[in-house]
Order: structure tokens, then C-alpha cells, then sequence
């Protein structure tokens, strides 16, 4: 598994599963999920750790 994954091809594939954009606050980007909820994802230096891509995949049942 690779130790980060870039960012904009994370938002990629949520943004396909329906997520949307709400707001970024610092490096946190928070993302409104199609059943209504939030789910947000720390990004630095436009990079996104492994764990949050694994819940990321659960979430859109990829996992």
C-alpha cells in the first residue's frame, strides 16, 4: 500500500460517489456524504495519510 495518496485523486473518487465539497478550515476539507453527514479529511502538502483513505473506502464500500 502506498504511505500517502495525492489528494486530488482521492476527491476524484468521492466526488464520483456523490460527496460534495462543504468547507475547508485550515488543512481540514470536510465533505457532505449523500446520506447527509460529514466525513473530513486532513490534507497536507496536497497528500492524504492511508488511514483516512481505508475509511474513506469503507465508507463508500470500496473496502
Amino acid at each position: 500500500m502506498p504511505s500517502e495518496i495525492r489528494f486530488s485523486e482521492l476527491r476524484r473518487i468521492v466526488e464520483k460517489h456523490g460527496w460534495t465539497l462543504v468547507r475547508i478550515r485550515g488543512s481540514h476539507h470536510v465533505f457532505r456524504t449523500p446520506d447527509g453527514s460529514s466525513y473530513s479529511i486532513p490534507v497536507h502538502h496536497g497528500k492524504v495519510k492511508p488511514f483516512y483513505v481505508r475509511e474513506i473506502k469503507k465508507q463508500i464500500g470500496e473496502a
